[in-house]
């Protein structure tokens, strides 16, 4: 653990000296103090509404094993967002189903598999936004080297969903074989997790919500670049630099794919250096480009951190408890769920001792 969060700070300090190198701060602090700050306002408000948009297509995912409010769903997603704003580790995707099971009582790893699948969303949908923003501008060769990395994970994941809900026994078997070296005690805890997953990737089997996915998926990735763009228009980089309408999608896929680098909390460092070369791509000086770039990461910083702690100490979150092994089955739920969970933990077992 300690060395995990000494090698992300080695990482994002790396990253800060990087994205310092050759500043000429004099040009950069004036071009901080010329920026109209009233138009981050509107970025500001999409930002929030992009969370409460992500907050209701998350309600989609969870609809199989509970049906949940959305605002109930909004305070943990932003609980989750702050902690990773505070925290190492990327701590906020502990956080945010503790949260919810704490308030509801789900499971807290069927919520987790939930999240999952959110993410692989998000990440297929950025990676179709990169390959559109490739009309606009070409990446650096180490972006593509990344998007091929980012790629083949997803995809993997992707499979592994696919094959674990359509043929559970023989990946159950697979499971087996590659932990075969583990104690009993950690196949069985695996066997448990997997099962907390089969739940919460049941919206697969449910289509009814596929459309309301794809577009709210589209419409969060709009307002994030919106985010970009009022950003932008606040520095008047927009008409001073000629900048095209693209630029901000392109500034958007790799900003997002620097916040996937391991590094300190709130991607201090990778997000100011990718940031600050995207901007650059676009004959944008560097000292402006970092400026921009400190100023987008505190736009999205200081909102969602006051917002999340609020919710954080609102329900009276403990991180040492979240920090624990989390519950497998939920508390609370209906018969029905709970009758189906008892039927697939019966299966797994079958498929266990085959």
């Amino acid at each position: 653990m300690r060395l995990k969060i000494f090698l992300s700070l080695v990482i994002s300090g790396v990253f800060i000296y990087r994205a310092f190198q050759g500043i000429d701060y004099s040009l950069m602090f004036a071009t901080l103090q010329q920026a109209n700050y009233w138009l981050l306002l509107p970025g500001i408000v999409f930002m929030f509404v992009s969370h409460w948009l992500r907050a209701i297509r998350w309600g989609y995912f969870m609809a199989p094993i509970k049906k949940i409010d959305t605002p109930t769903l909004f305070s943990a997603v932003m609980i989750g967002y702050c902690a990773n704003n505070i925290f190492p580790l990327r701590l906020g995707e502990i956080l945010r189903p503790y949260a919810l099971g704490k308030a509801t009582g789900v499971s807290r790893m069927s919520t987790f598999a939930t999240i999952f699948v959110e993410r692989l969303i998000d990440v297929l949908s950025l990676l179709l936004l990169l390959a559109f923003s490739l009309v606009f501008h070409d990446y650096p060769d180490w972006i593509k080297s990344g998007t091929f990395i980012v790629f083949g994970l997803t995809l993997a994941g992707t499979v592994f969903i696919v094959f674990l809900m359509q043929r559970t026994h023989d990946t159950l078997r697979l499971v087996d074989f590659l932990m075969k070296r583990f104690p009993q005690r950690a196949r069985d805890l695996m066997h448990k997790l997997l099962h907390s997953f089969l739940d919460g990737f049941t919206i697969f089997k449910k289509s009814e919500h596929y459309w309301a996915i794809i577009w709210q998926s589209v419409v969060i990735w709009f307002f994030y670049a919106a985010i970009i763009y009022f950003t932008l228009e606040a520095f008047g980089f927009n008409q001073r630099f000629d900048l095209p309408l693209g630029a901000t999608v392109v500034i958007l896929v790799m900003a997002s794919l620097g916040l996937m680098v391991p590094a300190a909390p709130a991607a201090l460092g990778t997000f100011h250096l990718i940031c600050q070369q995207a901007l650059m791509l676009f004959n944008v000086p560097q000292s402006e480009s970092l400026s921009f770039a400190i100023v987008l990461h505190l736009a999205n910083f200081v909102p969602v951190t006051l917002v999340g702690l609020f919710y954080y100490y609102k329900q009276e979150i403990r991180l040492s408890e979240a920090k624990r092994e989390p519950e497998l089955t939920a508390h609370n739920g209906s018969s029905e769920n709970h009758l189906a969970s008892s039927a697939q933990s019966q299966d797994l077992k079958a498929a266990r001792d085959e």
